[in-house]
């Protein structure tokens, strides 16, 4: 993969989890929902994508502990 396709799956994990904070807000989504979770899941997971491709240590922690909260959440809406 070349740098740009890196940039653009970093760009899609920041879309994810803006809109999922913005649905949340809007109340278009509630925060212990299976999407609301999803969606932090998808795009915490593409920004330690680039996180790590970029040796951005701080921000691909950042966003494994964030995956892990967001499996959390769907763990506990089984």
């Amino acid at each position: 993969m070349t740098n740009k396709h890196f940039e653009q799956i970093g760009w899609i994990g920041f879309i994810l989890i803006i809109g999922a904070y913005l649905f949340v807000t809007l109340k278009f989504l509630d925060v212990s929902s299976t999407t609301y979770h999803l969606m932090n899941l998808s795009g915490a997971l593409c920004m330690a994508v680039n996180a790590k491709h970029k040796e951005a240590k701080p921000l691909f922690w950042l966003n494994v502990v964030w995956s892990l909260i967001a499996v959390i959440g769907l763990i506990q809406n089984k």
